[in-house]
């Protein structure tokens, strides 16, 4: 029975292993040829009358639209744009939710064809002529973007809450940056994701006119001759993002730790929206067995703040999670750098000058390696030798030197860690952590050192680093003791980083003896955080409500601290 439980104990530690960021359950969503609330609902809140008799009418536009979608859409476009121009003329509150209705889905086929500016739609009694107006504050020019989904056409399931306002016109997703040159080079190889709110109106002349607002900036636009709220949903993107990019994604969460390879073509930082100048970077890093998803939660609630939203636009770091810290590291840094240059020849070097950083877990550990004074002192302190005379492999050495002879992205002015191991986790150190480690298949040339030759140019302190022939890999860098994380967490912040730390105690309030079931306190405290929140949860600490909140707390306080 003591063998037995041995096995559980370790077959559980295994599991644990590989869980440590998980997100949780799954995000399902599915694109409908109807809406999801039936329109016909909406008919019960009329009594008899003229609304009523008009928004039947309306109704059975759409109704004949629909059915015209696939053996003729150029006349399914013009009955769509007939029954939003005979609700947008009623000024019947009642049919607000047909007008939404009918203008996402003219909008959606307009887009999915290609329509261009002027096209004419012919009905036998009324020709319209669409026009895109992309002039105007917080308006998108119809060339920002691909495609559009109607948002309420989508059935969805699986983020916590949904961020939306009810109001007028189409909440809609749009996708970008799927034909042709990229907008700009964090653009996802699949392309992005972002929410805007679609407008029409018409002219006696017979002009449709369709405007595009970015509902990250506004919240309220003219109709009816009246200021009016929009009918925004901020969540629908996130969904999108799981749709196109997340095939497979469980596999690849724990192949990426097992067979890194594999996914390292896809390391690097990503941005869904369009880049927009006005908008602080803000960079998001995952954990191990984890993927860029894990902050589909925590950022759909923290981007609820209208002033988050207007001021702010989130990065995702991917990184497959079995590569040792060393080399993901290095690249978060060089694309951290490329964001900078980038930013700035935009335009943007004031908001470029003020990025956060969020790291949960391992992601607080690239962080760390990106925020601290790393520099050529202190290669010196390792080694008598410079880099590049190491007996290794490029590849190495190139990591090494984007470490300790490049710059660190002074643009990084604030960082928090989450639930970050900085002096590792015992649960690395088990037999079943170990096992782990030795499942983890990465050519040597990227992780094996030749210990022999390099420790004749080495320090004392060189040696304890670099203490060990064998591959190096991210659960052999996690274990407790780990010399090479004391001396990243010894070396000091740069000065002109804030830091913040979260972390979860399980709800035992037994701080500091406290843990989240992974890192204990006394790993995961740095001393001279400008605030430290002990939440309720275990490791997955950066999904925890307290959690969200703080991280929106700290992003406003950035804020009033750069007088935006």
């Amino acid at each position: 029975m003591r063998i037995l439980g041995s096995i559980q104990r370790g077959f559980s530690g295994v599991v644990l292993c590989l869980v440590l960021t998980q997100c949780g359950g799954g995000i399902h969503v599915k694109e409908r040829d109807e809406p999801v609330v039936k329109l016909s609902t909406f008919r019960k809140e009329l009594g008899e009358g003229e609304a009523l008799q008009l928004y039947d009418v309306v109704h059975q536009n759409i109704l004949s639209a629909r059915g015209y979608e696939k053996r003729d859409p150029e006349r399914a476009i013009a009955i769509y744009l007939h029954a939003a121009e005979l609700a947008w003329r009623s000024r019947e509150e009642a049919l607000i939710p047909l007008y939404n209705h009918a203008v996402g889905q003219s909008a959606d086929l307009l887009l999915s064809r290609r329509v261009r500016q002027g096209a004419r739609f012919t009905l036998a009694h009324r020709e319209y002529t669409v026009r895109y107006d992309g002039a105007g504050e917080n308006i998108f020019p119809v060339a920002d973007f691909d495609d559009l989904i109607p948002v309420d056409c989508m059935q969805r399931s699986g983020i916590r809450s949904e961020v939306s306002q009810e109001g007028v016109g189409a909440a809609m997703v749009a996708l970008h940056g799927t034909m042709g040159e990229k907008e700009n080079p964090f653009v996802s190889p699949v392309g992005g994701d972002f929410n805007l709110t679609a407008l029409l109106a018409f002219t006696e002349s017979g002009e449709a006119v369709f405007r595009f607002y970015d509902v990250t900036k506004c919240h309220s636009a003219k109709f009816w001759g009246r200021e009016r709220d929009l009918n925004i949903n901020l969540t629908a993107a996130y969904y999108m993002v799981a749709e196109r990019k997340s095939s497979g994604a469980g596999a690849s969460k724990i192949m990426g730790v097992f067979r890194p390879m594999r996914y390292s073509g896809r390391m690097g930082l990503y941005l869904e929206p369009r880049f927009d100048p006005d908008k602080i970077p803000l960079i998001l890093v995952h954990g191990l067995v984890s993927s860029p998803m894990t902050w589909a939660d925590p950022m759909n609630e923290i981007m609820a703040d209208p002033r988050i939203r207007a001021n702010y636009q989130g990065y995702t770091y991917y990184y497959p999670t079995g590569f040792p810290t060393r080399m993901t590291g290095a690249k978060l840094k060089e694309d951290l750098l490329r964001l900078e240059a980038y930013a700035k020849s935009r335009g943007a070097s004031d908001r470029a000058d003020k990025m956060v950083i969020f790291g949960h877990s391992m992601g607080g550990l690239l962080t760390s390696m990106n925020v601290r004074v790393l520099d050529e002192s202190s290669w010196s302190r390792i080694s008598n030798e410079p880099i590049d005379a190491l007996p290794t492999s490029d590849v190495i050495k190139d990591d090494y030197k984007m470490i300790f002879e490049v710059d660190q992205p002074k643009g990084l002015k604030r960082a928090v860690f989450i639930a970050t191991p900085h002096r590792g986790s015992n649960k690395a150190n088990t037999w079943y952590g170990g096992f782990v480690a030795k499942l983890i298949e990465i050519p040597t040339n990227l992780v094996q050192l030749n210990l022999v030759a390099m420790t004749q140019s080495m320090t004392d302190l060189g040696k304890t680093l670099f203490n060990s022939e064998a591959p190096v890999n991210s659960m052999k860098t996690l274990r407790e003791g780990n010399p090479v994380l004391q001396f990243v967490v010894d070396r000091p912040m740069e000065p002109y980083v804030t830091y913040h730390s979260i972390m979860g105690d399980r709800g035992k309030g037994d701080t500091p003896n406290s843990s989240d079931g992974i890192v204990p306190y006394s790993s995961s405290h740095i001393d001279g955080a400008e605030s430290e929140l002990i939440v309720p949860s275990g490791h997955s600490a950066h999904r925890d409500p307290a959690a969200v909140k703080e991280m929106q707390r700290i992003l406003l306080e950035h804020l009033d601290k750069n007088g935006l």
